[in-house]
């Protein structure tokens, strides 16, 4: 510290510039003599201010050694904390925060006391800083840091220490600060005050209410609640979607931290198209956490981004060794959150460590009904609920007249762990599993009835939390629970669509025998409604035992198994031939019973299984109607995807094709339904093939193929290689176009559905016909025919007729016979 800094303290104590200068050199050690040369002035001139000094700083007689070493302590102490209170300069650059910055900029002059509140590691101290160096209308900041104080300890002495304040007593301290920042202007930055919110608040109200010229910006992970106080909460750094594109990813301030921190430590290091996807899960898995992306970054030197991406699940052992010189609690990501999590209380504690079982966002009331047991009372909630949020350990949106609460992942995983360290982890997990499968189950009415909005909304937000509901229903030894979730849903599944987690569940739980009695039966019937997207054949067997063991069952339970027993034999490879008859008394059953909904449901599956492709659409356009008179949305999209897709393959009332998929996929886009959006994509794609544009169709089936197959809906990730078959092989490329009609094959046999294999033999026929291959062709020809055989008198199909030029009547008769004869699992190596 220059001797041109006058610190308040002295000016107040009257101390002048000569004094000034002999009290640093004082300070340093020098003796009488040694300042008397320094400052070219006589030995007695110093003794006479030296004395002085002691005069006016509490010193007694200049003779006395110790009377000296006042002084001395004195520069020494004035100059530590000045340096202390001086701003930190960063060594790294600073990052994003363009618009935080952009609003803090216009309140810190405005508002007296600011304070920045946020989620320890969310980067309030490094923002402060930042704001600090851009203003230019407020004094030099002077920072008082409480990071080294213990929770509770007063805050006076760091307040004196950063003002220069000598201590005379321990009693004067606020009077000292007071009148220090009484005349002119100041501007204190005030940091960490979390721990010490108390008595830092006091004091502060204390000072800005006795002062005039006063500016404080505070960092804090709450509010201080000092009156005329402006909360600004810090949200962590805006995070990138996923993506292969660099420039993309690197466009999220997360990403440009995480590169500009991995650089630092791996030289060379950059985001490319092999590693940008990988950086944008990291910064999302992190959750744009400034502290915990610089750890992850840091631990480049060992791992790519790949390898760090896979080590995230544990992150609290990954994300440790922070900068040195950082303070203890920034040095490891558990310290960070350790530091919050030891500053609650007995309650807090516990209600902060089972709100870590919510997977998603969650309003209070569901707060309130899943967290509200012993030890803790709904009642209490409403007390200690509020003190988290305002500890930032709870985040919050308000959406409307509505409020979302989430906790952010690393906070969540910290809590988590927290709570199965106290053994309390099983019965937190119970009450919010039990709370979601049961209000599933309860959004059915809704589903399928006018309020179908919302009840797509609410399966929405919390489809994560019915993921890990049923993660804990699945670990049970008995699996009523989860049954009761599948199966009370059971035909709601249609309008929900499907999900690749359901199969997995039905997998796990097919494992062990279906339940008895009529949650059996609505067992059987979900199987074998959701089973039809994969596997047919299974699916039909749950239809047949359904249907057997509804005798006895409800009305309702019969016409449902009815449904399903109808529903499954459309795709059957031996044709049944009855599913229209079964599909006429299901409609029939709902009409008596007042059920509209399943009525219409019927009649749609009723138009899918008539062969007459006018009375087919006919039924699926009644079904339609009806759906939109029940204002479903979901399914009257569905039905015009299935009328497009029939007028699609007959080749007829292609415009109308056109306009049903124009109002299905706005349908779909407005009720949020994934799975229809994609049905109503693939069957645009499939007109633009039947309109020969292959151009405009290839990239739609090949963008649709991975989605489809995501979500399990097997049917369509056969239709969409057909799609890519027809493109290369109109493209002349019949090596790619067998290649992709194959792996539709493969899937068709798995799959078991007869329309499916017989366009897959048949599309596979004619590309190895094209490719100088007609006995392998005309054997796949034979094998389709044997499942879909001609109508009398139909016309010999172009294909057919080709064949037999290449191989002649007795050759095409043998290939045809060897196709009819051959398992449909060998036609795949053919």
């Amino acid at each position: 510290m220059g001797s041109d800094v006058f610190p308040d303290e002295l000016r107040a104590a009257g101390v002048t510039a000569r004094e000034l200068e002999i009290f640093w050199l004082v300070g340093e050690r020098l003796h009488n003599q040694e300042i008397a040369d320094a400052l070219h002035v006589s030995e007695r001139t110093v003794e006479s201010h030296v004395s002085a000094l002691l005069r006016k700083l509490g010193g007694a007689d200049r003779q006395a050694a110790p009377n000296r070493q006042v002084l001395v302590a004195a520069a020494e102490r004035l100059k530590a904390v000045r340096d202390a209170g001086a701003l930190p300069r960063p060594l790294s650059s600073f990052v994003g925060r363009g618009r935080e910055i952009e609003d803090l900029r216009g309140l810190v002059g405005a508002r007296r006391l600011l304070t920045l509140t946020g989620p320890a590691g969310t980067g309030k101290t490094r923002l402060a800083l930042r704001l600090a160096d851009l203003v230019t209308d407020l004094p030099p900041p002077v920072l008082v840091d409480f990071a080294r104080l213990a929770p509770g300890q007063g805050v006076e002495r760091e307040f004196a220490d950063a003002l220069g304040l000598v201590a005379r007593d321990e009693g004067g301290s606020r009077a000292r600060i007071r009148a220090a920042l009484a005349k002119g202007r100041h501007w204190l930055l005030v940091d960490n005050c979390e721990h010490v919110a108390e008595g830092a608040a006091a004091l502060l109200a204390d000072l800005l209410a006795t002062t005039r010229g006063l500016h404080v910006l505070a960092t804090s992970h709450g509010p201080l609640r000092v009156a005329g106080e402006v909360v600004y909460e810090i949200p962590p750094l805006p995070v990138p979607e996923e993506g292969d594109d660099p420039a993309a990813v690197l466009s999220a301030p997360s990403a440009r931290l995480f590169a500009d921190r991995a650089a630092a430590v791996s030289p060379g290091f950059e985001v490319t198209p092999d590693s940008a996807r990988h950086v944008a899960v990291i910064c999302r898995r992190l959750d744009g956490l400034p502290l915990a992306i610089e750890l992850a970054a840091a631990r480049t030197r060992m791992f790519s981004a790949a390898e760090l991406r896979a080590r995230l699940d544990d992150r609290f052992s990954l994300l440790t060794d922070g900068a040195r010189g950082a303070p203890a609690r920034h040095r490891t990501l558990e310290e960070a959150l350790s530091w919050s999590y030891e500053l609650l209380n007995g309650e807090e504690r516990l209600l902060f460590e089972r709100c870590s079982v919510f997977a998603a966002a969650f309003d209070y009331d569901t707060a309130a009904r899943v967290l509200g047991y012993p030890p803790l009372s709904a009642d209490a909630l409403v007390q200690i609920f509020p003190r988290l949020l305002d500890r930032s350990l709870i985040s919050r949106r308000r959406q409307e007249q509505a409020t979302e609460y989430w906790l952010l992942d690393s906070v969540r995983q910290f809590a988590h762990r927290r709570l199965e360290a106290s053994g309390a982890a099983g019965p937190a997990r119970e009450q919010h599993a039990r709370h979601h499968l049961g209000q599933g189950v309860a959004a059915l009415s809704d589903l399928c009835g006018r309020d179908q909005a919302a009840a797509l909304r609410w399966f929405a937000r919390h489809w994560a939390d019915l993921r890990a509901a049923m993660r804990w229903a699945l670990g049970r030894p008995d699996t009523t629970v989860a049954w009761e979730f599948l199966a009370g849903i059971c035909t709601g599944w249609e309008v929900l669509g499907a999900r690749a987690e359901l199969f997995d569940w039905l997998d796990t739980l097919l494992e062990r025998p279906l339940p008895r009695g009529s949650l059996g039966v609505r067992a059987a019937i979900t199987c074998a409604i959701l089973l039809d997207y994969q596997d047919t054949e299974r699916a039909r067997g749950f239809a047949e035992q359904a249907h057997e063991q509804a005798g006895d069952a409800s009305a309702h339970d019969r016409a449902l198994a009815l449904l399903a027993l109808g529903w499954t034999a459309r795709a059957a490879v031996v044709e049944q031939g009855s599913e229209v008859e079964v599909l006429e008394r299901a409609v029939s059953l709902f009409e008596r019973l007042g059920d509209d909904w399943h009525r219409a449901l019927a009649l749609f599956r009723l138009g899918l299984s008539i062969p007459d492709a006018p009375a087919a659409l006919t039924r699926m356009a009644e079904a339609a109607d009806l759906f939109e008179r029940l204002h479903n949305p979901v399914k009257r999209s569905n039905c015009l995807f299935h009328m497009a897709n029939l007028a699609i393959e007959e080749r007829v009332r292609l415009d109308d094709a056109a306009a049903w998929l124009a109002e299905a996929g706005t349908l779909a886009a407005t009720s949020g339904n994934e799975h229809e959006r994609l049905h109503a994509e693939i069957a645009l794609a499939r007109l633009d093939q039947a309109r020969e544009d292959h151009t405009a169709a290839e990239p739609r089936f090949a963008a649709l193929l991975p989605e489809f197959r995501q979500i399990g809906d097997l049917r369509c990730a056969a239709r969409c290689l057909h799609g890519l078959g027809g493109a290369a092989a109109a493209a002349g490329d019949h090596g790619r176009a067998r290649a992709r009609l194959a792996e539709a094959l493969e899937i068709a046999v798995g799959l078991g559905d007869r329309s499916v294999l017989v366009t897959s033999l048949l599309l596979l026929a004619g590309s190895d016909h094209a490719t100088g291959r007609p006995d392998r062709a005309a054997v796949l020809l034979g094998a389709a025919e044997n499942l879909a055989p001609a109508s009398p008198g139909s016309p010999e199909p172009p294909l057919r007729a080709a064949l037999r030029e290449r191989l002649g009547p007795a050759g095409l008769a043998e290939a045809l016979a060897a196709g009819r004869g051959t398992p449909l699992t060998a036609l795949r190596s053919l």
